[in-house]
């Protein structure tokens, strides 16, 4: 017999138990993706109780499950008010798994819509597929994809000829600027349909300046044909862990590609970065830019999928 499960407000009293749903859940996974580091810090959930957005799914006034949410924002993926679920926000129990997020999502987009959030997404470890499954019953689909590698030569072979491999200098920044207008470019095209402004050099110069970032780049006879940006932040507290260094932006000139140059660019700031602190390469990609998708899952291992759902903005008119 089908156990009755209740779902209830998040509150204070379920962040002890909640917390250790999330390290299980993350220890699962760990168990699919070696390259993961295990000990590493995990958010208390007890961040997620200010909002107000959270419920908790009780058996026998037993926690067995937990979704909550950021803060929510406009302009989320569109015009639409939205609010994301990372990994660390939700949880559950491995029995009847599916039916416990079906049930916790019923009730959390409910209070959503009824507060005028109409964007969902929500991060699931890419190998949990009774998470995976009853999200996309749930009307999600896939948007990104986060992934993990040791830093383990990847064996490829430095081209001949005039292709060299370096890490730019802070005063050549500029010079990326081209490549981001690429980027951009190809984002706002089809299958992606990611709208993107081009921005001015002057206004790449700015953006560069905010932040910590390398660049590793590909040269033709002094030109830059490619690069791959580093950060230190990743996308998920997985990537923020000390041992982790993140891909957070690449791209390479479309009469290069094919030739093996990226795949070497790769290669070559693998071993640079073997012989400072980390251990562990991080890269997100959206799951629907084919050129991404293809090349990083060659050499990286999934464990975070990004789903996202849009709810029909009409449906507004039946919660006032």
């Amino acid at each position: 017999m089908r156990r009755n499960i209740e779902i209830v407000k998040f509150e204070n009293k379920y962040a002890e138990d909640a917390a250790k749903l999330a390290k299980d859940c993350y220890l699962e996974e760990c168990k699919h993706v070696p390259e993961l580091p295990l000990e590493v810090d995990i958010p208390n959930p007890s961040r997620y109780v200010e909002n107000g957005l959270g419920v908790a799914a009780l058996i026998d006034s037993k926690l067995v499950g937990f979704f909550c949410c950021l803060t929510p924002w406009n302009n989320h993926f569109g015009t639409s008010k939205g609010t994301y679920v990372p990994v660390e926000a939700h949880g559950s129990v491995l029995d009847d798994r599916k039916r416990i997020y079906s049930r916790l999502y019923e009730e959390a987009a409910n209070i959503w819509v009824k507060n005028g959030i109409l964007s969902h997404a929500v991060g699931v470890y890419a190998h949990d597929q009774e998470a995976v499954t009853s999200f996309f019953w749930n009307g999600f689909g896939m948007r990104t994809i986060d992934a993990v590698r040791s830093l383990e030569s990847i064996g490829e072979n430095l081209p001949a000829g005039n292709i060299t491999f370096k890490e730019l200098e802070k005063d050549r920044y500029g010079e990326i600027h081209p490549l981001r207008s690429g980027i951009i470019s190809h984002l706002n095209k089809s299958p992606m349909f990611m709208p993107h402004r081009q921005d001015s050099k002057d206004q790449f110069l700015k953006y560069i300046s905010k932040s910590e970032r390398r660049y590793f780049v590909a040269e033709d006879l002094g030109e830059v044909i490619a690069y791959i940006k580093l950060t230190e932040s990743g996308e998920s507290f997985v990537g923020d862990d000390e041992s982790m260094v993140n891909i957070q932006g690449a791209f390479m000139k479309e009469e290069y590609r094919g030739s093996g140059v990226y795949s070497n660019l790769l290669s070559y700031m693998i071993e640079q970065l073997k012989n400072e602190k980390y251990t562990r390469l991080g890269v997100d990609c959206e799951s629907f830019n084919p050129t991404a998708r293809g090349f990083w899952l060659k050499y990286f291992s999934p464990y975070i999928f990004g789903l996202t759902r849009r709810i029909d903005e009409r449906i507004s008119a039946f919660y006032e």
